[in-house]
């Protein structure tokens, strides 16, 4: 329309009044007052009274900037109470999108809740268990495709959903790895909501902005899950490694991103070593192997499958030893007085961090009044400080051990399920690996250093069960 008032098409705007034709008292100020006159146009507001061309200079001069206010603060009032209840319905657990998340349909009875769609759930779950036995997933969106299972986007469509986008290019879109990514990276499917992760700066700014992950509406157990939490997490881990695909393309490598050097640190890479006819193939240290930073030690694939195979097995068993024990021992108590205790000692150090704070603060007072001199004053001063942070520090400490045992209270021991239903291996796969190892390390002596998911766990309901019946007799853990 405007380019039509600049092409002198149009002279007179006709509104029904002024917060139709907007709520920005400057732009609209400007229009009035400045656009419209030099262009020659003229403006009314029926519903305001008024008439650009019969206008009362003095009377409008004050009324329409004060109309024009009062409809800013309505939009700013109306933008406030929105943006706190769509915050309150986020904090709820309440679903606030316009579609589901596909392995998802919203519950006729109630918008703000998820259902299961079976079909398409049954899609993100064969998702999850490709990537798991180490597919790539490139290759798991070709799989995807090759069976003809329509992308989230044209499965809405098909569902009688009028969902759009402007990254859609073909009538008929196919899967690719970006799709198959975000399945695996949402939470969503573990029954947890994420919200509120992006923002306006204002209701007049409509650039979206990115939120601070501290400030994202996160509530767990909002829904049923899709995905077991545990797998959830170890495709989390698997997706963080360094990986290469084999050689057939197929999927990656048993240990691939796990076996690493226990000289160094470094990545152990494989290598592969062709005698006569036969190929065999080793793990070597990357570092040495590049830039001789690092012993010139390695170990055949053939016989780390076996050492990891026994270690393994061997820590199942512990965990399984000592799941069987804890059912007999109460340890709960135990667990609760270890918070508790941690509690007090954080209590006693915030309050004298907060003590150090006081002397501070009376110092300059003291110095006011001449008890002390300037000198004193200064190193007082820094004295009262360094103990302040000390304190401080050492409260924090204290604080994160605490964050922990809390975390050992909730988390329970359901992890100790995921050794137990492998109880029964007698071979590698790539799933078991990335579900129960986080790193394998080899040393230069050919020793191998297994270390499994949940070390800390492990070792922290070892402590409690020797503290509640003595010490535990029996194996010791990998």
């Amino acid at each position: 329309m405007m380019a039509e008032v600049k092409a002198g098409k149009i002279n007179c705007i006709v509104v029904k009044d002024l917060s139709r034709f907007g709520r920005d008292h400057l732009g609209v100020g400007e229009y009035l007052e400045q656009l419209f006159p030099f262009l020659g146009v003229r403006f009314i507001a029926i519903n305001d009274n008024y008439d650009s061309l019969h206008s009362n200079v003095e009377s409008d001069e004050l009324v329409i900037p004060f109309k024009n206010l009062i409809n800013e603060a309505y939009c700013r009032d109306t933008s406030v109470k929105t943006r706190s209840q769509l915050e309150i319905k986020r904090q709820r657990g309440d679903f606030i999108g316009s579609f589901a998340v596909f392995g998802y349909r919203k519950d006729p009875e109630n918008r703000h809740r998820l259902l299961v769609d079976e079909y398409a759930a049954g899609v993100v779950r064969d998702v999850f268990k490709w990537k798991l036995e180490g597919i790539s997933a490139g290759d798991i969106a070709a799989r995807l495709t090759a069976s003809g299972i329509p992308t989230p986007m044209d499965y809405k469509r098909s569902q009688g959903l009028r969902y759009s986008t402007s990254f859609r290019l073909k009538e008929e879109s196919v899967w690719d790895a970006g799709m198959v990514l975000r399945i695996l990276k949402n939470p969503v499917y573990t029954g947890t909501l994420e919200q509120g992760r992006v923002t306006t700066p204002s209701y007049r700014v409509k650039r979206l902005v990115v939120k601070p992950r501290a400030e994202w509406a996160v509530v767990e157990h909002c829904h049923e899950a899709v995905i077991d939490r545990y797998d959830f997490e170890t495709v989390q881990k698997v997706l963080a490694l360094d990986t290469r695909t084999s050689v057939s393309g197929r999927a990656v490598e048993l240990f691939s991103g796990l076996v690493f050097c226990g000289e160094c640190g470094g990545a152990m890479i494989r290598k592969t070593v062709s005698s006569g006819k036969k190929k065999y193939v080793y793990y070597v240290c990357a570092a040495h192997k590049n830039e001789k930073t690092c012993y010139a030690h390695s170990l055949r694939v053939e016989a780390l499958d076996e050492i990891v195979l026994e270690a393994l097995k061997k820590h199942i068993q512990d965990v399984i030893d000592l799941s069987n024990l804890l059912e007999l021992t109460d340890t709960a108590q135990l667990q609760q007085a270890g918070v508790r205790k941690l509690r007090d000692r954080l209590e006693k150090k915030q309050a004298e961090a907060d003590r150090w704070q006081t002397l501070l603060r009376s110092l300059y007072e003291s110095l006011q009044d001449g008890v002390i001199d300037k000198e004193e004053y200064q190193d007082l001063r820094k004295t009262y400080s360094r103990r302040r942070a000390e304190a401080e520090e050492q409260a924090g400490a204290i604080q994160e051990e605490m964050s922990r045992e809390m975390g050992n209270l909730s988390e329970g021991r359901g992890w100790m399920g995921q050794f137990r239903k492998h109880q029964n291996i007698e071979s590698l796969d790539r799933t078991i690996v990335v579900s129960l190892i986080e790193r394998v390390l080899i040393f230069r002596d050919r020793r191998v250093e297994v270390v499994c998911r949940w070390h800390d766990e492990f070792s922290w309901q070892m402590d409690l069960l020797r503290q509640a019946q003595g010490a535990l007799p029996g194996r010791e853990a990998v």
